[in-house]
């Protein structure tokens, strides 16, 4: 592997919907010399072991010295939607990708992350630690954290001084203005990417107001 590309999500950026589109179009990318895994493969292989001197397997390693650029995307390489306790909201995020890089050691490194304006991200964020996490209300996930305050800047600078190199940042409202352009400075070939797979967990439904109440009383 003489590149590696990075889609560090994050969490409720149509991040799936990416990650469909990418694998469903792994023989096309595949033949332009872009290799890709699928998100469960990403995550058992990469995501869930990250740690200090983590190790790869060796069916991951043959996969990719076989590709002179790998394409990974996981939301998750940041870290997850716990409470957060930070104004970075990925604290751990900067030292999980050293790892990641250590391990990997990529000739060229291309990062790209997508950011939502504060409110709708952090709402929908809440609402995803409801789906994985011990039910809290809306105040007390917050209480810890700064909400009016809130920036992506200090996330993404962390992230640069790790990198080494600017992060290409893109706004979550602007990727369906022009679908193509954003695949294509993702991807960095043009490669007619397959559409997303057509499933329930590629278009996830809102928690409702009533869902909310409901866990609220349990």
């Amino acid at each position: 592997m003489k590149k590696l590309i990075l889609h560090l999500g994050v969490h409720k950026t149509a991040t799936t919907y990416v990650q469909s589109r990418i694998y469903n179009s792994k023989d096309s990318l595949s033949e332009a010399g872009v290799g890709c895994f699928s998100l469960d493969e990403t995550r058992s292989s990469f995501t869930s072991q990250i740690k200090k001197n983590m190790s790869l397997s060796r069916e991951t390693k043959k996969f990719l010295d076989a590709h002179d650029t790998i394409l990974l995307s996981d939301e998750n390489i940041l870290g997850g939607t716990d409470k957060p306790t930070s104004q970075l909201v990925y604290p751990k995020g900067p030292t999980r990708l050293q790892f990641l890089l250590d391990a990997l050691s990529p000739e060229s490194l291309e990062a790209h992350i997508t950011i939502r304006d504060p409110e709708s991200y952090l709402v929908s964020r809440y609402c995803e630690y409801l789906r994985h996490y011990p039910f809290l209300d809306v105040c007390q996930y917050f209480d810890e954290f700064f909400v009016k305050e809130f920036s992506w800047l200090p996330l993404v600078e962390a992230l640069e001084d790790v990198a080494g190199k600017k992060i290409t940042v893109t706004a979550f409202e602007n990727i369906f203005n022009d679908e193509d352009a954003y695949f294509y400075q993702l991807v960095g070939d043009k490669v007619d990417l397959m559409p997303a797979a057509d499933n329930p967990s590629i278009r996830r439904s809102k928690i409702s107001y009533e869902a909310y109440d409901m866990l609220l009383m349990m």
